[in-house]
């Protein structure tokens, strides 16, 4: 687990958005700052705002790469949110069903899902300050 705290560790902002294939307006989506520490995760609006929060932990499954989310705060508290991602370097791809029916199996979105999906780069402030 220490890795994976390592590699997800600190900020990451939003560069791209779709959801079921159709691509999002960046000013559309309420994420300005998805963040990861040691077993939390938060995601900020663009007033400063935690509009999400919970632990993380990434799952079993390893293609493509599973990480649960469970909420505490804002619109997924009390559930699981079951998304897949995929890293590389300082870009992260994040995608899960909407409505939290089932893990992704991919990245494209099938009959009946709807899909989120984000691409994020890492923060330059990311290094110094993980929140």
């Amino acid at each position: 687990m220490l890795a994976e705290i390592s590699v997800l560790a600190g900020s990451w902002v939003p560069v791209a958005a779709e959801v079921s294939g159709q691509a999002l307006e960046m000013s559309d989506l309420r994420v300005a700052r998805l963040s990861f520490t040691d077993d939390r995760y938060a995601i900020v609006d663009s007033k400063g705002e935690t509009v999400d929060a919970g632990v993380w932990e990434m799952g079993a499954l390893v293609t493509p790469q599973s990480l649960d989310l469970m909420g505490s705060v804002g619109p997924y508290a009390g559930r699981r949110v079951l998304a897949i991602i995929a890293l590389d370097g300082d870009r992260l791809c994040i995608a899960y069903d909407l409505e939290c029916a089932a893990r992704p199996s991919g990245w494209k979105h099938e009959r009946e899902q709807l899909l989120l999906s984000i691409t994020y780069l890492r923060s330059a402030e990311s290094a110094h300050d993980p929140n």
